[in-house]
């Protein structure tokens, strides 16, 4: 009985002992980067935005909520590329930073 419980033991620790650790590394997704188009659309937002502010097309409360609107799509773009957990929408993505844009235009061709 007694050399068996150590004969036992070491087999089960056997197949613990065996595996490969990669340092983590295949726990990582690989996802494609978003389309540069989002990056570029946001830019091309934030400046109308401005654009808009300075010009007086926008109050200074339509800019800061579009700028907020902005912020977060910005930040959801960073978690695309990060592969985190907006990792398969990145045809919305490119689809809020469309109407983003709308609304920018939109908010800005108001008259006042």
């Amino acid at each position: 009985m007694r050399a068996t419980l150590p004969l036992l033991l070491l087999t089960l620790a056997a197949p613990a002992d065996a595996q490969i650790w990669d340092g983590g590394r295949s726990a990582i997704r690989e996802t494609p980067a978003p389309p540069a188009t989002i990056e570029h659309d946001l830019h091309d937002i934030d400046r109308a935005i401005r654009d808009g502010r300075r010009s007086g097309d926008l109050t200074r409360a339509e800019a800061r909520t579009l700028r907020a609107q902005s912020a977060i799509l910005d930040r959801q773009a960073r978690q695309y590329r990060q592969g985190g957990p907006i990792a398969t929408n990145g045809a919305a993505l490119t689809q809020q930073a469309l109407i983003l844009r709308e609304q920018v235009a939109a908010a800005r061709s108001r008259p006042r």
